[in-house]
């Protein structure tokens, strides 16, 4: 007897815009989660997008040095140069398609600034940044720093454009960023006309971020700055409408409600107290 297998097109379940604020030194940026109906996107509790832009000579602003506790920070350059420096030692330049990953656990301290030269003389600036939340039980383990090089991202196979998996896994290929909360994310830079097939099946929760371009999924188009969470199922198929880049996010839903203040992300209020007390006492280190 031959048995059938049905596979489930994930489908778009809602569309969010995201909203605009202003973070760090006065960068401008789109804020898709957390958003007025949802907290977080599988681990995923803070997305921040910013650019592209074209930075004037002496107008290029970053994040300079601010504390993180209970969350790990997962940025994606596209555009321009950047400086990491945090309270572990750790300097890293960041260039176009490369990724930092930093786990802040009990609490660390960071800056993050564009290079001199994108300071200096301007050019084109966009990125990412997302929080994945660290699991109950875990937000008190030691800071950890990584760099990503853009070779150490495997590449996915598609015809044209370039699908990028960061995090997470697909068939035999696994995503360099590996840790709690079984994140997925891929980066795509697909050109119009371009149809991305995944195998969606790992995700339990899935969501899509256009940052440029127009796309479609299942007749419904997703513009620059919105948010698809997407239903449960086993394949996507995302049709590009002009060239664009997006970003795909997932995996295991929190396992605890969480308390947030600004950069501290925890699970009781006595933690986040604790966490304020460890920042303010200098307990979280200097750069």
């Amino acid at each position: 007897m031959n048995t059938v297998t049905l596979v489930r097109a994930r489908k778009i379940s809602s569309l969010h815009a995201a909203f605009h604020t202003l973070e760090g030194d006065g960068l401008e940026v789109r804020r898709a989660i957390p958003s007025p109906a949802f907290d977080a996107i599988g681990p995923f509790i803070f997305l921040d997008h910013f650019g592209p832009i074209e930075v004037r000579p002496g107008e290029a602003k970053g994040a300079s040095a601010h504390p993180h506790a209970g969350v790990e920070t997962l940025s994606l350059l596209l555009e321009g140069r950047t400086v990491h420096k945090d309270s572990l030692g750790n300097i890293s330049a960041m260039g176009p398609g490369e990724v930092q990953w930093m786990r802040a656990g009990r609490g660390i301290i960071h800056d993050e600034s564009p290079d001199e030269v994108l300071v200096r003389s301007g050019g084109r600036l966009h990125g990412i940044q997302l929080w994945i939340n660290m699991p109950k039980g875990a937000k008190h383990t030691d800071p950890v720093y990584t760099h990503v090089n853009a070779d150490e991202i495997p590449l996915l196979p598609h015809e044209t454009g370039t699908v990028r998996l960061v995090a997470g896994r697909i068939g035999d290929v696994t995503g360099p960023v590996q840790t709690s909360g079984d994140p997925f994310v891929v980066h795509a830079s697909l050109m119009s006309g371009d149809t991305l097939r995944l195998d969606a099946t790992n995700p339990r929760e899935l969501a899509l971020y256009i940052m440029t371009g127009n796309v479609v999924i299942g007749g419904q188009a997703v513009e620059p700055g919105q948010l698809a969470r997407l239903t449960s199922g086993d394949a996507l198929d995302v049709m590009a409408k002009e060239n664009s880049e997006l970003l795909l996010i997932g995996g295991d839903p929190l396992d605890a409600p969480i308390v947030r203040h600004g950069p501290f992300v925890m699970n009781t209020i006595a933690e986040l107290e604790r966490a304020a007390r460890d920042y303010h006492a200098g307990r979280m280190g200097q750069i």
